[in-house]
């Protein structure tokens, strides 16, 4: 008789990653690397600078070294995970960014507005690490997705001193600080949905494979069993 084979294991291939996947850190990142420079201006001394009393030396180690400080401590976290796990390294890196410009537009004294840096780093480094991952795993337009991304980074870092000052000098430099939550929240918005499309696309059955085809009609066994 003919004899049912054992069932196969169905195995889901690893997916590379989508290209809209990297909107979710990318949004960190770019909030970020604006936050890096907005405590700048090109023409002068910055409204954080005059409020602490800072020196150029101090400023630089403040709020710059410290921010560079803490993304270079979370840049191989970031790509060692981004490219598995995007959602679940890019919600802590918000986490860090908001308690930090917290940090800093609360502050009142120069080892608070550090703090506030080098945390606003941590999630800038995590942020940039899983962008940069999951760019480096998608295979389709690659090229360009990546060229965008940079093009914005580019943006981000140079028109911040500009809007920085615009606000700063109109109501001081803490609300450019705090105006940065609200893009946050929508940050944390999208990681959430690209989380939750991700989570649904991956549940999706797999059709299983399908067995070979039944012996002839008649045939009862192969010529070595009792029939054939």
């Amino acid at each position: 008789m003919y004899v049912t084979p054992p069932p196969q294991s169905v195995t889901r291939p690893v997916a590379t990653p989508a290209w809209w996947q990297v909107l979710g850190p990318g949004s960190a990142a770019l909030i970020g690397l604006f936050m890096l420079t907005v405590i700048y201006r090109f023409d002068g001394m910055s409204e954080i600078q005059r409020e602490f009393h800072l020196s150029s030396q101090s400023l630089l180690l403040i709020g710059l070294v410290s921010y560079l400080v803490g993304t270079a401590l979370t840049v191989p976290a970031g790509l060692l995970l981004g490219a598995r796990f995007p959602t679940a390294v890019a919600i802590p890196a918000l986490g860090f960014l908001f308690f930090g410009v917290l940090l800093a537009a609360l502050a009142d004294a120069g080892g608070l507005l550090l703090a506030g840096r080098a945390l606003s780093g941590l999630g800038t480094g995590a942020a940039a690490g899983a962008t940069v991952a999951l760019i480096l795993k998608v295979r389709e337009r690659r090229g360009v997705l990546a060229g965008v991304t940079a093009a914005l980074a580019v943006v981000a870092l140079v028109l911040a001193p500009v809007i920085g000052q615009l606000i700063s000098e109109v109501v001081g430099f803490r609300v450019i600080q705090l105006v940065a939550i609200p893009f946050l929240f929508i940050a944390l918005i999208a990681n959430a949905v690209v989380g939750f499309v991700k989570l649904a696309a991956a549940k999706r059955p797999v059709p299983p494979v399908p067995y070979p085809p039944a012996g002839p009609a008649g045939f009862t066994g192969g010529p070595w069993q009792p029939g054939a």
